[in-house]
Formats: C-alpha cells, structure tokens, sequence
C-alpha cells in the first residue's frame, strides 16, 4: 500500500509538468524573439535559454516514462510531422532568401515597367569612370525615403560595383548635415569615391524620381554642360511658354542632358557665338535677313552643328535655304497618312517606321508628328555628305498633299509615299574612297558640319513631350548626335503621368466593333446554340 503522503507528493508533481512545459516552451521563444531583435545572441537571449533547457529537464525528470509515451503517442507523431513540415518549409525560405540576396535578379512586370531604370540611367552607370559614392540626407518622416533606398539599391546592383550609398538621417544627425553643407531635408549627393573634401565635385539632387537622380549623376561624370543657342526673332516656338504648345518642356528637357540653353538673336550679335555646340531652329515664320543667312552658313562652314523643325505651307519663311548645302529641300505640302493616323484626323501622323540611324534605332515605340511635311532626299548626294532618313510615313497610301482646299491625292500633283518626314546628314572633310558597308563608320573621319531636319515642329510642344511617347528621346538624341555626346543616345527615364492611347482609324474600329458588335453576336450565338439543344 502506497503512503498518502507519497501520493500526495506525486500528484503535486505531476502538476507541476504542464506549467514547466508552458514555461520552457515561452522561454524558448523569447530566446529566439530576443536574438533575432538584438542582431546577436545577447545575455538576455542566453538565459531565456538556459530557463527554457532547466524547465524542460524538469518536466522529463518528474516522470520520463510519460514523458516518452507522449513523445510516442500517435498524437506527438502528428504533431511532429507537423513540426517537420514546418521546418522544412522554414529551410526552403531561408534558402530562397539566400540565393536571392546572392543572385540578385528582378522582373518588372508592370506596363511603363514602372520599376526598371531606364536605357540612359543604365548606360551611365556601366560606363562611371571611378567609383562614386551617393549620400541620402533623409529624415525618416519624409515619404520619399523608402522609394529613394530602393531607388540606390537598384543604381548599385546595375553599376558593376561602381557605385555605392548610405543614408544619412536628417534630423537624427544635425552635425554630419552641416559640415557636408546639405540645407534641405531629402537631398541626394553624388561625389567621386572618397573625394570628401569642401572643394571636391559633388552634385545634389533634391528631387526623387530617377530622371532628376540620373541628371546629377550626369553632372558629377561630365561636369562642362555644353551650350546650345536657340534663334529667336522670326516667330519661333517660345522656350518659355507654359502652354500645351510652348517649348518649355524641351528647354527642361535639353537641360536635363547636361546643356545649357541661350537665345540667340543674330540681329543683335551679327554671328553665332564661338561657345555653340549646337544651334535649334523651330519653325521661323518670317523670312531670315541675308546677313543672319551668311552668319548660319559661315557657322556651319565652321564645323556648324543644326537642329531644325520646319512646318508645311510657311511660304514666308526662308529657312530651306540653309539645307541647300547639302541638296535638300522642304516638301511643298503637308503629309497625310490615312493608315497611320491619331484618331480620324490624317495630319496627325503617328510614326511606326524609322530607318536604321543611331537617332531612331533603340526608340522601340512610336512617335507623333502631327501637321508635318517632308524632307526631299536628292537622288544623287555629293560626295562627302551621308544623309540618312529617320521617320517614314506607313506606306504608299499616305502622300503630300499640295492643294490647301482638300486633303485627296491627285495623281500627277501629289507626291506619293512613304514620305521622309525627318533626315540626318553628315558632311566630312576627307570622305573615304569607298564608301563604308551600313552600319560602319570611318574611324578617321574628320567631320565639317551635322544637322537634323525635323518635318513638323509640333513635334516637340509640352503636350507632346509629356507623353508617353518616343518624340522627346527623338529630339534628344538627334542633339545629342548632332553635338557627338553619343553616349545620351538611349531611351531616358520616362514620365510620371497618366497614360494615352494613341489609335490608328483601323485600330479604333477593331476596338469599337468588336466590343460592341462582334463580342455581343457571339454570345447571342451561343445563347441560341444552347437553346436549340435544350429545347
């Protein structure tokens, strides 16, 4: 017979088991909480531990036979396979999360590929001279501050290494601030790795989408803008107008790929300054003086460089002159395109043909060139001058229509396409002796002049450049090219905006008729096949 006070004793300590199990297995997790919080394995998560061990021997100890039949029990087997499942799945995470941080690989499945850097930031970085190393003085209440950490990680993981960031909390540490000169709260300072001191390059960026990060990154690689000159004084585009068909936004734009932008008013300096990397022409609709004539000629005699829009029908306008050089002339007409037009209106051409240039090659999407003529190409080029066509109209049902009063083409008067809407041409001081196969140039080339001839200066207004189309890398890389900073020629960082689908007239009747004539005869077809067999 068992004592009652053994019993007692026994029944007491069986008791005690659920509690010393329920401790053991808390300990346990603030050991794991408490290591994982602290980045290490601190003192307290080394005596949680040793509760979790001490308490659990206790709870073994007190009876190992029932200890070993609930390890045993088809319940426990349950519960450990569970256990397993659980660390299994736990391992396969970690591994994941592994090979990720070690392999770093990104999709971005999103329509504008919202996530990806962009062709020109890409370029920049693949081709940084030295390491560069980027500071972000965010505080951590600023909303930018995830978007821009993101943003860097992504500029380090694509330079190869060249390039490397820190984040510097605003508010949290006044001093380094300070000293480092930074006054705005979420500014982004690029310098050359390890050039700290006061008089070392350095550009800020106080903005946080990639095309302003891009630009001063830009500006630290290539810190001498170049200087473009912009005629003014014949009604040109206006750089500074605001409106949807002003030149503000390519004036910005220009500005962003390292260029300084100056007007120039030949009356007034009788010649192009010796400083001009380039001249842009938009669209005079008054006659140039024969001396602002001589002065653009004697400039590109000079290893002159030209960027110029011309409009159809500008009869008081003697800018075609200056093409003449080089056997060129503007189209006597405006370009219509019934196939390849925006909506119902045929003078908005949207170009989905280019030809094989360095300008046009990459833009992978289609432009707008809306109230357009044409270029006309000589049959027989001199020699020494390369001309290249850049934008095409679709095909032999577009044309330039001559007659004002009517938009229908008149064999014999009209010329039929595809129109050349835009040229590149080159001249050279020492042509070769046998012309290079396409796609090649001479290295030893020594070039005279370059220009762009543009069909319609429409092309380049707010309304346009804003648009999630390819006019504005068009124009961009044409000055890019024109100045030989062909390391710009890309695609750029797009836009933040909403969205525009440009339809051809075929397009918009597919979507119409199929969503609102064919879809709904289907689904009536099938409601009728279903019935007849039901009925």
């Amino acid at each position: 017979m068992i004592p009652q006070q053994t019993m007692t004793h026994q029944s007491w300590l069986d008791r005690a088991r659920g509690p010393l199990a329920l401790v053991s297995g808390l300990a346990l997790l603030v050991a794991a909480g408490s290591a994982l919080v602290a980045g290490e394995f601190s003192v307290l998560s080394r005596l949680a531990l040793a509760v979790a061990i001490l308490c659990f021997g206790m709870y073994i100890a007190i009876d190992p036979a029932k200890a070993w039949g609930n390890v045993t029990s088809r319940e426990s087997q349950y519960g450990s396979n569970a256990f397993v499942m659980c660390l299994a799945m736990i391992g396969i995470l970690a591994l994941v999360n592994v090979l990720a941080n070690r392999y770093h690989e990104r999709w971005d499945l999103t329509a504008q590929r919202d996530f990806s850097l962009s062709e020109a930031t890409l370029k920049l970085l693949a081709d940084l001279p030295a390491p560069v190393h980027a500071t972000a003085y965010f505080s951590s209440s600023l909303p930018d501050a995830q978007k821009v950490e993101d943003l860097l990680k992504e500029y380090a993981a694509r330079s190869n290494g060249m390039l490397t960031w820190e984040t510097v909390d605003f508010n949290m540490n006044p001093a380094e601030t300070k000293l480092a000169g930074v006054n705005v709260d979420g500014t982004i300072r690029f310098r050359w790795a390890g050039k700290t001191g006061p008089d070392d390059p350095k550009q800020d960026s106080i903005t946080t989408d990639e095309a302003h990060i891009t630009t001063a990154l830009l500006k630290l690689v290539n810190p001498t803008p170049l200087k473009v000159y912009y005629l003014t004084g014949h009604g040109e585009r206006d750089l500074d107008n605001f409106q949807d068909e002003g030149y503000s936004d390519l004036k910005t734009q220009i500005q962003a790929d390292n260029y300084v932008v100056e007007s120039l008013n030949l009356l007034s300096t009788g010649k192009v300054p010796d400083d001009a990397k380039a001249v842009i022409i938009a669209a005079p609709k008054t006659a140039l003086l024969d001396d602002e004539l001589k002065a653009l000629n004697d400039y590109l005699d000079g290893n002159g460089r030209l960027l110029l829009f011309v409009d159809p029908l500008q009869t008081d306008s003697n800018v075609g002159e200056l093409i003449k050089r080089w056997d060129l002339n503007i189209g006597d007409g405006v370009a219509v395109d019934p196939v390849s037009a925006l909506g119902q209106d045929p003078l908005a051409i949207i170009v989905q043909r280019y030809g094989l240039h360095t300008i046009v090659k990459d833009l992978g999407t289609i432009s707008l060139m809306p109230f357009s003529t044409s270029i006309e190409i000589p049959n027989l080029i001199k020699k020494g001058v390369d001309i290249s066509g850049l934008a095409l109209t679709s095909g032999d049902r577009s044309w330039l229509e001559t007659d004002r009063s009517k938009l229908q083409y008149t064999d014999g008067e009209d010329k039929k396409g595809p129109l050349t809407l835009a040229v590149a041409v080159e001249q050279v001081e020492n042509p070769p002796a046998e012309e290079p196969p396409p796609g090649f140039e001479d290295p030893n080339k020594k070039v005279k002049n370059r220009a762009v001839i543009i069909g319609s200066s429409e092309m380049g207004v707010n309304g346009l450049i804003k648009q999630q189309i390819a006019n504005r890398d068009f124009i961009l890389n044409s000055l890019n090219w024109i100045t030989q900073t062909d390391q710009l020629i890309t695609t750029r960082p797009r836009i933040d905006q909403q969205r525009t689908v440009f339809l051809t007239p075929a397009q918009g009747n597919f979507v119409f008729f199929s969503s609102a004539v064919f879809f709904p005869l289907v689904i009536l077809g099938v409601g009728g096949v279903i019935w007849w067999m039901r009925r």
